[in-house]
């Protein structure tokens, strides 16, 4: 069954053709929940340039006429407590990844430093179900929006979990709504979401590390950005396409087979495309380069 899985989900894996760019967002900021330094060999098998993984729990808001949504969330205020819910190798490597967390802000403090109340978002748009990465949402009000792969999965994991708290899933279950891709090919992927219609905002399906993982498009002023979650953890091993370390990858990628497909794919792409800024999930140093300091904002038009 789980071959059979991955070989529907391998149709899934991005080529590289391109599109147009569309309109773009009045306003993106760079939320930071928190930071830490990592050996640079974690971030990824045959990492050679990059020394120190300035590692990073973040999100971005958007800011648009239609509604404003934030992506990612970050660790609840629970999370040691949900990390100790899941089996033993899973566990280990959550509470590694809690305490190297210790000094974190969550959303509604994260929101405030950019001037945005949490009662003001449409939607938390998740690139995929991990608790450092959908935990954060238990602090806020607003619908949870996930793939529908990512949803079936995630009330799987409330049974028989290994990666999602069971607790986490059972609190947020009635607050996720699933994302279905109904706008046709984008840049390259079979499927996508042109979650505004105006193409400022494109989410498309990368699985592997989950079922249901997402990467985001987002159009912003003077540039493109392609948010490709956890698709791999460095800008390094996003360029060169590299696998995750053994260590996260045994603990956390779903397919790992998969997932290493796309971290091959996300190298074309970049090759095929080196004007668009990807940035994974973890990496500060690629926050950096494409929205400067946390909590800063680029903005095509006055803040609302």
């Amino acid at each position: 069954m789980r071959l059979a899985l991955t070989l529907a989900l391998l149709a899934l894996v991005p080529i590289t053709a391109g599109a147009a760019p569309g309109k773009v967002i009045p306003q993106v900021c760079w939320i930071e929940y928190s930071a830490t330094d990592l050996p640079g060999a974690m971030g990824g098998q045959g990492i050679t340039e990059m020394k120190v993984w300035h590692s990073t729990f973040s999100g971005v808001l958007v800011r648009h006429p239609k509604g404003d949504i934030l992506i990612d969330t970050g660790l609840s205020p629970d999370a040691l407590a949900e990390v100790n819910e899941l089996p033993k190798n899973e566990r280990t490597f959550g509470q590694g990844i809690v305490k190297s967390a210790e000094s974190r802000i969550y959303p509604p403090q994260a929101l405030a430093k950019a001037g945005e109340g949490g009662a003001d978002l449409k939607a938390i748009l998740i690139t995929h179900a991990h608790y450092d990465h959908m935990g954060g949402a238990l602090t806020l009000t607003a619908p949870v929006l996930v793939s529908a792969a990512e949803k079936q999965w995630i009330k799987a994991q409330t049974k028989s979990p290994t990666i999602v708290p069971p607790s986490m899933a059972d609190r947020l279950s009635s607050r996720l709504q699933g994302i279905q891709y109904d706008s046709g090919a984008y840049m390259g992927f079979a499927q996508s979401k042109d979650y505004y219609g105006d193409h400022s905002v494109v989410v498309v399906p990368l699985p592997g590390h989950t079922p249901g993982s997402q990467g985001v498009f987002l159009n912003l002023p003077g540039k493109r950005v392609f948010l490709i979650g956890d698709t791999t953890d460095t800008l390094e091993a996003a360029y060169r396409g590299l696998p995750k370390s053994d260590v996260v990858r045994s603990a956390t990628d779903f397919v790992p087979e998969l997932a290493d497909r796309q971290a091959a794919a996300i190298a074309r792409f970049h090759r095929a495309h080196p004007d668009i800024a990807i940035i994974p999930a973890h990496d500060r140093t690629a926050y950096a380069v494409a929205f400067g300091q946390p909590f800063a904002c680029t903005a095509a038009a006055p803040r609302r």
